[in-house]
């Protein structure tokens, strides 16, 4: 494998730094410092993948840019092998921990160091990439970086694929707020385009953490701490979580929709990309 780029040893620093930072509470090096936040956040994406791809005893998984395990120790109980990879060392050694913890014996996290991968070709029936390709920088990384995951996944095989997205044009991030590495927010047509062109067909496109009730609650509780007033439904925000994540089977196509026609603003994008060929085609 060659070695890492300059933005990729900064990216690696960033969130080695970010996983020291949140030791005690792995999720919010990965997804939210708002722990309500994560675990709506992370119940909306999971279903997704659930709706997209049947996951099957037999399957091996690729979760690339694993972070502290989340996926991977999410897909290990439904699959024969479940292989992590990410950038920074901290974090993989934080889902080592984490599989540790729970007993999870069909899970491994790896370092991973530039292209190309260290896998073979259709090495996996499923690769998994959430909120991992706006992390890296130059669009010629990025193709190839597509081009490899796209290699490395079986005929018949689904890349599950979750992304902050721009609405118009390309949008650099010096920092993402608590995370101090860089980001590009990029068209989801160009994601698409990077995809479809490796041979990959869509099978799915939606809106992740789709669901108006829960986006509410936030502002109302958000809006509410900013004044220093009580939250007037803290009690009910396990339900209201709860409520959000079994109604966005209702809520995901017409917020798309809006979403596609700019009516609203839907960072969070969710594809489920097959490759041709292969006896094995999911539902």
């Amino acid at each position: 494998m060659g070695e890492l780029t300059q933005d990729l040893r900064a990216q690696r620093d960033a969130w080695d730094e970010a996983n020291e930072r949140h030791r005690g509470n792995p999720l919010r090096s990965v997804v939210s410092v708002d722990d309500l936040n994560t675990m709506y956040i992370d119940g909306s994406q999971k279903r997704l993948v659930s709706r997209a791809v049947r996951l099957e005893p037999h399957f091996t998984v690729l979760d690339y840019g694993c972070g502290v395990g989340r996926w991977t120790l999410w897909f290990a109980p439904e699959v024969h092998r479940v292989v992590g990879v990410d950038l920074s060392p901290g974090m993989v050694e934080a889902a080592r921990r984490m599989a540790g913890n729970t007993g999870i014996q069909n899970a491994e996290h790896h370092t991973i160091e530039g292209m190309p991968f260290p896998f073979e070709d259709d090495a996996f029936d499923l690769v998994n990439a959430v909120w991992v390709l706006r992390y890296i920088l130059d669009d010629g990384e990025l193709a190839r970086t597509v081009e490899e995951i796209c290699r490395v996944v079986r005929p018949g095989g689904h890349v599950t694929f979750i992304e902050m997205i721009a609405k118009k044009e390309p949008e650099f991030k010096e920092h993402e707020g608590v995370f101090t590495g860089a980001a590009v927010y990029r068209r989801l047509e160009q994601y698409r385009s990077l995809f479809e062109g490796c041979g990959m067909m869509m099978k799915m496109s939606a809106v992740s953490s789709a669901s108006p009730l829960y986006w509410l609650y936030a502002l109302i509780r958000d809006t509410a701490k900013r004044r220093s007033l009580p939250d007037p439904f803290s009690p009910l925000a396990p339900s209201i979580v709860s409520a959000s994540l079994a109604a966005e089977s209702l809520t995901a196509t017409p917020m798309r929709l809006l979403a596609d026609r700019g009516l609203i603003r839907c960072r969070h994008r969710f594809l489920c990309l097959q490759k041709p060929g292969g006896d094995r085609t999911r539902s």
